[in-house]
């Protein structure tokens, strides 16, 4: 029995063993011909030489801005300044006068002599006023276009530049309809008044630009307001162009000073929209040797990787 209950212990290990299992790794190994082997994850130094080379024309395309604004810059505040100029000049005139009439009176051939002169410089300001307005137009565009070649943005020259023109157009247009026949205050103001809108065509199109070349818009501004005061001196009170012949020796003194301020006015302008020039001229080079020092490292890296 003993015997048997050892037998039948041994049966029962034996027949435990198998029970238990074994696991295995089983590794598939596809067959020749059968498929492809798993595509492995690339490496860095392989995503850089797949990657499409940019262009040279693409990493160089900020293009050296032209040197003509600096120029035209110099010439347009230099007719500005003999403008101002003429301006100090009627005033000596009419506040001559004035004094002369205090002292001892001023007869009718002086007085003659002294308005041939005051017609003389009228003249004279009317044709330099004339000559500021081309270089101007040819400044806007020529500064546009430089915008554009050191940003590559597309900024519209010719409607930048066409702004100027049709603006005075338009204030020409409104002195001459609206302000000067108007008999009241009333009139004048509103005259005025439409004439800053129009005066605000050039502003926005030349901010444009400025925003395009990340250039300071204050001083741009700054001429944009003092541009409307002396609007509102020269169909309010009186300047050079608008002051009439008068044989009234009290309003000599008041025209002296009206010319006074307006020079200080003018004076003002001209450093103003000087300074405006420069800042563009200045961001838009500044914009330049950004986008070309940019674009120079991303073609030495391409060609040297």
């Amino acid at each position: 029995m003993n015997a048997g209950a050892g037998g039948t212990t041994k049966r029962g290990k034996a027949s435990s063993a198998p029970a238990q299992g074994v696991i295995t790794r089983t590794t598939i190994t596809p067959a020749p011909g059968s498929g492809s082997a798993p595509a492995q994850p690339a490496t860095k130094r392989q995503l850089r030489e797949d990657a499409p080379k940019p262009k040279r024309e693409e990493l160089t395309s900020a293009k050296e801005p032209f040197k003509g604004p600096e120029v035209m810059r110099v010439v347009i505040t230099t007719l500005l300044g003999a403008l101002t100029m003429l301006t100090v000049g009627g005033a000596i005139l009419m506040l001559l006068l004035w004094q002369q009439n205090r002292d001892a009176g001023v007869l009718t051939a002086q007085l003659n002599r002294t308005w041939d002169l005051f017609e003389t410089l009228r003249k004279i300001e009317r044709i330099v006023a004339f000559c500021v307005i081309p270089v101007a137009v040819a400044w806007i565009a020529l500064a546009t276009i430089n915008v554009r070649r050191a940003t590559g943005l597309h900024r519209n020259a010719v409607g930048a530049a066409g702004s100027l023109p049709v603006a005075l157009f338009g204030i020409w247009l409104v002195g001459s309809q609206v302000v000067a026949e108007s008999g009241d205050w009333v009139g004048k103001s509103a005259g005025v008044a439409l004439q800053a809108v129009l005066a605000t065509i050039p502003l926005l199109a030349i901010e444009r630009v400025a925003e395009s070349a990340e250039s300071r818009r204050r001083p741009l501004r700054a001429t944009f307001l003092i541009s409307i005061a002396y609007l509102a001196l020269l169909q309010g009170l009186g300047a050079l162009s608008t002051i009439d012949k008068t044989t009234d020796a009290d309003r000599w003194g008041h025209l002296g000073a009206y010319l006074v301020i307006g020079a200080l006015i003018q004076a003002l302008g001209v450093l103003s929209a000087n300074e405006a020039m420069r800042a563009l001229q200045v961001g838009t080079e500044h914009r330049y040797m950004l986008r070309h020092k940019f674009g120079e490292s991303l073609l030495n890296q391409v060609v040297g990787r």
